[in-house]
């Protein structure tokens, strides 16, 4: 047998091979992408808040709703069958632009947490990436509806950022806003 005809046939088997294992590989591939994807979204939930699939369980947001332009999907934790926490994507407009953050509200009305999905806030002075500005969104964590939501610059007790305040009140109204439309559209549907 030619030297070139044994190459040929020896990379048409390798590549038929590579072509099985990619076939055979695809579903869990998949799968995992999955799972890195629900794993953003559900970082902001602890693990003791739920035991459902929560992407699973879309709460669909006409657009208008929460600041968002167009229709949004927030999504819907459970613990034991109960609804225990709310994912929601929410919208404001920023001093550079619109902001988008996503926000998770337990089954009592408390912001549990938030994250910035995107912005293009002033690098260096309002930039909601950077780590000093991510920590800065912590200090809404714990607050309901009914507690104090004004910056010091108003009188409040809560931090703004230096330099950023158009930015500091967007996030916090977009903050408040997700924890007020949970308590209007969730805690007043459950209660008898």
């Amino acid at each position: 047998m030619k030297p070139s005809l044994l190459l040929t046939l020896l990379a048409m088997a390798v590549t038929g091979l590579l072509a099985v294992l990619q076939w055979l590989a695809a579903p869990a591939i998949d799968q995992q992408r999955q799972a890195a994807s629900e794993r953003r979204l559900l970082d902001l939930l602890p693990v003791q808040h739920y035991d459902n699939r929560p992407l699973h369980e879309p709460v669909e947001l006409p657009a208008g709703v929460l600041g968002n332009p167009a229709a949004e999907t927030g999504y819907q934790a459970r613990l034991q069958g109960h609804p225990s926490a709310l994912l929601l994507p929410v919208g404001a407009a920023g001093y550079e632009g619109p902001i988008r953050l996503l926000v998770a509200v337990d089954a009592d009305g408390r912001l549990i947490a938030s994250k910035v999905l995107e912005q293009r806030e002033t690098p260096g002075l309002a930039d909601l990436d950077a780590p000093a500005r991510r920590s800065w969104l912590q200090h809404f964590n714990g607050l309901r509806d009914n507690d104090d939501w004004r910056l010091r610059a108003e009188g409040g007790n809560l931090d703004q950022m230096a330099g950023a305040t158009i930015t500091s009140r967007a996030v916090r109204d977009a903050l408040q806003s997700a924890v007020k439309f949970h308590y209007a559209e969730h805690l007043t549907e459950e209660q008898p």
